[in-house]
């Protein structure tokens, strides 16, 4: 479809982020407007409208991508479907045994999480397959048949079906799914095999459970969209943003819901990538604060990190996703007071409504609500003007944990600042310490309403050698989204002793689960301008180990008479990682993984005018800054030009956000508008 635009939209909890591109002048829109949470096509729709009002006709967009949280905030309000589970007989308590773990360690009282299923929604089947896939026990039938008309009578809206060892050979789901599909037409169905056929049988069946549970409320929403986009004349088919930082089209998303868990934050992990690499910094911590949570991530040598499993809600989610850590602290964090006084800030958000205080539809205190008696926000210029702010609003609510405390209005919102940059420098630290990273080394990449007025204090915390602000922060996700490649990751499971099997043997699994994930970018009607790759990958393990260590894999490993480079490999990797390794042990691959990247056209870098002078503020502001009142200078962002240096403190406004220097650091512009924040002694 031929068309003059190309939009990236990201739905967050507070604010619906757009970044629009015309690729015949390679201009940029951005904006932003509120989040409509019982209806998010609304929001949507509310932004169509607002460029349309600048001359952006729907009809002339012919690429539309979006990250949605609709199917986060169904497994996290637990409102999803009612649906039953098959398991094999003898593992009925296979949801509520979960892995027999404390949550905390060290917290005795900590408890797991209550499955999605129930146990009496839980029914056995009469089957068995051996851990190599050989059927010992074939399916019962006749028992299975009164089983699916026991869950018909009881109303159940769709089954999930989980056997042992499907993921070697999934023989047995199938002729499940083929039965109730003929006893009760019209049930939706969901084999683990099918969507993700890993082992551990616990953690696929949650996969599963939780990709039925969200897929009837992602289905209506997605539904909605396509309606609504019609009416406004928008014809380009959607493409939804997934957790491993990839795109697929609606279709797809439909059906597995939970590939998109994680969307909008790897949207803005690809986007943060992207522009650092144009800066020349290639290890990054990524910060983006937006109006509910923090969200923080590591780039090394330019590549985000990957986890193969992820935790919501106390569940695993055992599918590659870019490896984002969350703190409840943005925006519209809710500032409270426990039992015994203690000033807290979050996890419960506000949300775009009511919204913090200064909203003005009877909100309660929040983040936004000390930053704004603090000084550092312009009620007139918040979200460019769109949401009005109210200070004395904010100050009638903060006012009770003000008197609680025993300090004055300003003393109070400087600590509710100070307790949120504690929340999120505590969570990044552990990331940190998890991944042996010196911070010195990185460069806090800040982006989120909020992330730019808090990377400083992050950076001063961790000892980060400088902090990155894009030209467009306040909507990196949606950008990122416009960045994001058609990906797909394929598995194969199975335990492979390294000096038993033949690089010719894995070479042809290999080549299996790349004509699977090529065949999946043709069904995506990928149109391979970009062109495309295949990379390879294995997890790895010493024989006895219960977890594994990921591989990249050279397909030049696979030609030769014996798998020795690789495992040569994985003991290297072993001594990185734990700090020790046994040569002499045998090692065995678990998984194989072949992920397929359709690149997309990527929207071009805009570079700014070099400076002809001094920067120059646009006027002065009092802040309350640690404790201390202090005038301030003000500059406006848009009138900053490559080679402008700013020094703190001061503030820089633009639209979608709003930066915040401290004394001691000053800021430059790069070419591509990009403001670097380094110690005034580093400064070259």
């Amino acid at each position: 479809m031929n068309g003059r635009y190309r939009l990236g939209i990201d739905i967050g909890g507070t604010f619906t982020d757009v970044t629009l591109l015309d690729h015949e002048s390679g201009r940029l829109v951005s904006l932003k407007t509120p989040t409509v949470p019982s209806n998010p096509a609304l929001g949507i729709v509310n932004a169509l409208h607002r460029l349309k009002e600048t001359g952006v006709p729907p009809e002339e967009i012919s690429y539309f991508v979006h990250g949605t949280t609709i199917g986060l905030n169904t497994l996290l309000q637990r409102k999803g479907a009612r649906i039953a589970l098959l398991v094999t007989e003898g593992f009925r308590d296979l949801l509520a045994l979960q892995r027999l773990r404390l949550p905390v360690p060290y917290d005795f009282r900590s408890r797991l999480p209550e499955p999605l299923i129930p146990r009496q929604a839980v029914f056995p089947v009469r089957e068995r397959l051996l851990h190599d896939g050989t059927e010992h026990l074939p399916v019962d039938t006749e028992m299975l048949d009164r089983t699916i008309d026991e869950i018909v009578a009881a109303g159940y809206e769709g089954v999930v079906i989980c056997l042992l060892h499907s993921y070697r050979n999934p023989v047995h789901e199938r002729q499940g799914a083929e039965r109730i599909r003929r006893r009760a037409p019209g049930m939706e169905v969901c084999l683990s095999s099918e969507l993700w056929p890993q082992m551990r049988e616990y953690e696929r069946a949650v996969l599963a459970v939780v990709n039925l549970y969200i897929q009837p409320s992602a289905r209506r929403y997605f539904r909605e969209l396509r309606e609504r986009l019609a009416e406004e004349g928008l014809a380009a088919e959607p493409l939804i943003t997934q957790s491993n930082g990839g795109v697929m089209d609606i279709g797809t998303a439909a059906e597995a819901p939970v590939r998109t868990l994680f969307s909008g934050p790897a949207a803005g992990v690809i986007g943060a990538v992207r522009l650092a690499q144009a800066a020349g910094i290639r290890n990054v911590i990524t910060f983006d604060v937006g109006g509910t949570s923090a969200d923080i991530s590591v780039v090394t040598d330019g590549q985000p990190a990957f986890v193969e499993t992820n935790q919501v809600a106390g569940f695993p989610i055992l599918m590659p996703s870019i490896s984002i850590q969350s703190v409840g602290a943005g925006g519209g964090s809710v500032v409270w007071l426990d039992s015994g006084g203690l000033l807290k800030v979050g996890p419960e958000s506000a949300g775009s409504n009511p919204g913090p205080a200064c909203y003005g539809n009877g909100g309660p205190a929040a983040l936004t609500d000390a930053f704004l008696l603090c000084g550092w926000l312009n009620p007139g210029r918040f979200a460019a003007g769109s949401v009005a702010l109210y200070p004395e609003l904010s100050a009638q609510a903060l006012r009770p944990i003000a008197e609680a405390l025993g300090l004055d209005l300003a003393s109070s919102a400087d600590r509710v600042i100070q307790v949120a940059v504690a929340n999120m420098y505590a969570e990044l630290n552990g990331v940190l310490e998890q991944q042996g990273i010196d911070p010195r080394e990185f460069t806090v990449l800040a982006y989120g309403g909020a992330g730019p007025l808090l990377a400083n204090f992050i950076a001063e915390e961790i000892q980060a050698g400088s902090v990155l602000v894009p030209p467009r922060p306040g909507t990196l996700c949606a950008l990122g989204a416009l960045n994001a490649d058609f990906v797909h990751d394929a598995v194969q499971s199975g335990r492979m002793p390294l000096a038993e099997i033949k690089p010719a043997e894995l070479k042809k699994r290999y080549e299996a689960l790349a004509a699977e994930a090529r065949a999946w970018l043709e069904n995506q009607r990928f149109d391979g301008i970009g062109g495309h790759r295949f990379d390879y990958s294995m997890d790895a393990r010493y024989v006895g180990q219960s977890f594994e260590i990921s591989l990249p894999i050279d397909p030049a490993r696979l030609e030769g008479e014996d798998c020795g480079r690789i495992a040569e490999q994985f003991h290297e990797a072993h001594q990185r990682q734990y700090g020790h390794c046994d040569p002499g042990a045998p090692v065995e691959a678990v998984n194989l993984r072949v992920r397929a990247v359709g690149i997309t056209r990527k929207p071009p870098l805009e570079r700014v005018p070099d400076a002809a002078g001094p920067a120059r503020p646009a006027g002065e502001r009092e802040l309350y800054l640690r404790g201390v009142r202090r005038r301030v200078p003000v500059y406006v962002r848009a009138e900053l030009a490559a080679g402008h240096e700013v020094e703190g403190p001061a503030v820089i406004e633009q639209d979608d956000s709003t930066v915040l220097i401290l004394d001691g650091w000053l800021g430059r512009v790069d070419a591509f508008g990009n403001v670097l924040l380094r110690r005034t002694g580093e400064v070259r």
